[in-house]
């Protein structure tokens, strides 16, 4: 009867035994912080990413607005805004002025290619390039304006004296990286003398 109390009461393996389930738990937890620390490093990189190409698509939006006023203001496209020196493509040249100036709206869309395409191709330092339009959406009479005076309605200001009108743009600026859903879109506003402002 001695030797099986004897086998109970030695405890040589127990700490061998201890030791193993001590080291698994320390690999599971070494493991679970390298995957959360993978996945941080991973959602760091795609944030990064995102916003250059964030940065990019606003890259487009300064070109635009040079554009915009300088073909009101002058009633006509510079030639140097057009291709191969400029950012506008030899499809849209025709169409474009007609679009700021005469008040035409245009079915073009960044997204497109030839005359419905973009109205402007920028490319960027590290090459990427950015598809941006620039479309006609409304005129806006200024509140006290002629055409308010003849109706007979003294808005804002002293009637003719203070009229004019406004003209809205809509701007569309995306990175050929994005996917289209990912479009910056701004709204212009701008009176005859080319002054716009966002």
């Amino acid at each position: 009867m001695e030797k099986p109390m004897k086998h109970l009461q030695n405890k040589k393996g127990a700490a061998l035994i201890t030791m193993l389930l001590f080291l698994v738990v320390l690999t599971v937890i070494g493991l679970t912080s390298v995957s959360i620390t993978s996945l941080e490093n991973l959602t760091a990189m795609n944030e990064r990413i995102y916003e250059d190409r964030m940065n990019d698509q606003e890259a487009g939006v300064e070109p635009q607005v040079d554009i915009l006023e300088t073909t009101i203001f002058e009633g006509a496209l510079p030639a140097d805004y057009q291709m191969p020196s400029g950012p506008v493509p030899v499809s849209a040249a025709p169409t474009l002025p007609a679009e700021l100036i005469t008040e035409l709206i245009e079915a073009d869309d960044v997204a497109l290619v030839g005359a419905l395409g973009p109205d402007l191709q920028i490319i960027l330092p590290d090459l990427t390039t950015v598809n941006a339009d620039i479309d006609f959406r409304f005129t806006k009479f200024n509140a006290g304006s002629a055409v308010e005076a003849n109706a007979a309605y003294e808005g804002i200001g002293n009637a003719a004296a203070s009229g004019g009108t406004q003209k809205v743009f809509q701007m569309t600026s995306q990175s050929t990286l994005n996917s289209p859903d990912s479009a910056i879109t701004n709204s212009y506003i701008c009176v005859v003398s080319g002054s716009c402002q966002k």
